[in-house]
């Protein structure tokens, strides 16, 4: 539910970023809006990060590289960057920036969708373009195929994804970090799913197929959140899902699965929260405060999540951030921005001017208009 004096607040202080989404999102005014896009463009937060989301002629990379990594140019960053600044589809700078993308995803909506070998930069590059709201054929088609490759599996409401002991005692050349582990996803699910189970970067775009209004795709989102919304998922899978066996004596580790950061107890996650984030936020389950905010300004676009006592306990704990004013005031660490993976809350600012006074009132209290905006 949306406060329209809170909203009045924020356009009277935030910058541009802010005042844009409040007048577009909150209030669907889109005559403010567009009275402040022209400021919004010109912004030099938002001018850096279309640059970074733009790549260069050539790209700086491969495309793989291009899409998935902790740089800022990275699309995974870049595109959630931008997002959070306020830029989508609509904007003629924004198509310009994100045309390499778009243009990399016709032809690719062809069975498996979620295929090991070559899917993994595809999924994240459809759910980054859905994100911002990119509306393209061969966008949605592979959009729809992956979330129908990730409902037959969950469906099943199955856990048991690792090798047994026993397999996992016949394995050979495993890396030293990973002699004591035994969380080995079994090679036969990959084989048949591949990517089936979700990932944290599944959440950045598939909510926009609610907007398709098809009862069927609803069903089927529900379903793919439920599976990891719940009890059971976090006490069986693994952070990061675990290790995948690509061959003989070939190792990876998998990352990126979308556990709730303090599941089980979230007050507990963020009293004894760490101060820095970890050096890879795929494979590790530190407390990192802003990883925790950037998961639930994500998760809260999905129903099943805004009625678990996770999310009413972390209100709880939002709310004591309060002031008399009705605003709110995070402390400073909360609001991260530095290079890093995006997921793991490292480009969580939404574009304040940090010299001016009240940035932190301002950011927080326009985070906790997002979250209650769904409620």
């Amino acid at each position: 539910m949306i406060d329209n004096t809170i909203c009045d607040w924020l356009l009277d202080n935030a910058d541009a970023p802010i005042r844009y989404r409040v007048a577009r999102e909150f209030l669907k005014d889109h005559n403010i809006a567009k009275k402040i896009e022209s400021e919004l463009l010109e912004n030099a937060i938002v001018q850096k990060w279309l640059s970074n989301l733009k790549p260069h002629n050539p790209p700086q990379r491969s495309y793989n590289e291009m899409v998935h990594g902790s740089f800022d140019f990275c699309l995974e960053n870049a595109m959630a960057k931008a997002v959070k600044l306020g830029l989508h589809v609509d904007l003629p700078q924004m198509q310009d920036a994100a045309a390499y993308y778009v243009n990399a995803m016709k032809g690719c909506d062809v069975i498996p969708y979620r295929n090991r070998h070559n899917g993994f930069s595809t999924m994240l590059t459809a759910n980054y373009l859905c994100l911002a709201c990119f509306r393209d054929e061969s966008i949605i088609n592979y959009a729809l195929g992956s979330l129908e490759e990730m409902y037959s599996f969950v469906k099943r409401g199955t856990y048991d994804i690792y090798i047994t002991p026993e397999k996992r005692d016949e394995l050979k050349g495993i890396p030293n970090c990973w002699q004591d582990r035994e969380d080995f996803i079994a090679p036969e699910l990959v084989a048949e799913y591949g990517f089936c189970y979700p990932l944290v970067h599944d959440l950045m775009g598939l909510h926009r197929l609610y907007d398709l209004n098809d009862p069927d795709v609803d069903m089927k989102i529900n379903v793919v959140l439920s599976y990891f919304t719940n009890d059971d998922f976090h006490n069986e899978i693994a952070n990061g899902y675990g290790i995948l066996i690509a061959g003989k004596r070939n190792y990876y580790g998998m990352g990126w699965s979308p556990h709730y950061p303090g599941w089980f107890d979230v007050a507990h996650y963020i009293e004894n929260s760490d101060k820095i984030s970890a050096p890879n936020g795929a494979h590790t389950e530190n407390r990192y405060i802003p990883k925790l905010l950037f998961f639930t300004e994500n998760i809260v676009k999905y129903p099943v999540a805004l009625k678990t006592k996770w999310f009413s306990d972390l209100l709880c704990c939002l709310e004591k951030f309060k002031t008399e004013n009705g605003t709110y005031n995070f402390p400073k660490e909360w609001l991260a921005e530095k290079s890093g993976y995006a997921v793991g809350g490292h480009h969580f600012s939404f574009g304040e001017n940090r010299r001016k006074k009240n940035w932190t009132e301002i950011e927080s209290t326009f985070y906790m208009q997002l979250l209650r905006q769904n409620i």
